[in-house]
């Protein structure tokens, strides 16, 4: 017999069946990482899965006593990584090894395009490394990579916004293109790297700017997943999931497969950039995804 289950007025749902099961599909951005007992969820968006790829585990081990992480994105990242940081240094300090360094490389106004253009290594790479030895670490002690993943550009020549997926030019095309281009920069830039943890944008529907509203980060994250199913390592380095940390709005009732949601108020007045709470949201999930390592734990 089969069931189908329906979704609420919230989503806008195509149902197909078949003889063998039901299958829902849906146009509305809804998480990836789904809630496991919401039994409404729908099994796919626009024909992309709703189920995270799970790469595995990476083997992480420390270089003279270091396991040194470096953070590296856009200004939200920089901000996120900020919280974080300070997070394991205090709320969860008895629970993270005291093996792990955090260094914050992530810089406002340089997201995925900038790190790939040589012409911003100085910038950006450069300036990493700068950091990290002042942190007192090596580059050879660079073992873990968390990357807030973003394109940078998200409008076409005639500043409109570039259409959504499945079209050959949206922006998810575009992502795709640019996580391959880092892939392999960062797999280069340090010499004794062991894994690279990404996660793409938060929640962008509280603003009204079409270069960062949604579906768009929303889609980045459907991106990123198809991404990562078909880069499993590149030259010889893991890749994976960090934790996936967009949600909807708290209003529409849905929260993510860790059981959060945004609110307005965890956002600042441009509505794209997270205010503290915001921030604390970010860091908590950065800390749940990673106690699920031994190497990472106290």
């Amino acid at each position: 017999m089969l069931f189908v289950y329906l979704l609420t007025s919230v989503f806008a749902c195509t149902v197909n069946i078949n003889e063998n099961d039901a299958e829902l599909d849906t146009e509305i951005p809804y998480p990836i990482h789904k809630n496991s007992l919401d039994s409404q969820a729908p099994l796919t968006y626009k024909g992309l899965k709703l189920e995270l790829t799970d790469n595995g585990q990476p083997n992480i081990s420390a270089s003279d006593g270091v396991i040194g992480m470096v953070c590296i994105g856009m200004s939200n990242a920089a901000q996120e990584c900020d919280r974080y940081k300070l997070a394991i240094q205090n709320v969860y300090a008895d629970e993270v090894s005291d093996n792990v360094k955090l260094i914050n490389c992530a810089l406002g106004s340089h997201a995925i395009e900038r790190w790939n253009d040589p012409e911003y290594d100085s910038a950006l790479w450069e300036r990493c490394a700068d950091l990290i030895l002042v942190e007192g670490l090596a580059l050879s002690q660079v073992r873990v990579v968390l990357h807030k993943a973003a394109n940078q550009y998200t409008l076409n020549e005639n500043g409109q916004a570039l259409p959504e997926y499945p079209h050959e030019n949206s922006d998810f095309f575009k992502f795709k293109n640019n996580l391959s281009v880092f892939g392999e920069r960062v797999t280069e830039y340090f010499p004794e790297l062991q894994a690279v943890f990404t996660s793409s944008r938060i929640y962008g529907g509280f603003t009204d700017r079409i270069n960062r509203g949604e579906p768009l980060s929303y889609e980045e994250g459907h991106a990123l997943n198809q991404w990562l199913e078909e880069h499993e390592s590149i030259n010889g380095i893991w890749f994976g999931w960090g934790p996936y940390i967009w949600a909807p709005a708290c209003s529409s009732g849905i929260v993510n497969g860790k059981g959060f949601c945004y609110e307005r108020s965890d956002f600042v007045q441009d509505a794209i950039h997270p205010a503290s709470s915001g921030e604390v949201k970010v860091a908590k999930m950065w800390h749940m995804k990673l106690s699920q390592y031994q190497w990472y734990r106290k």
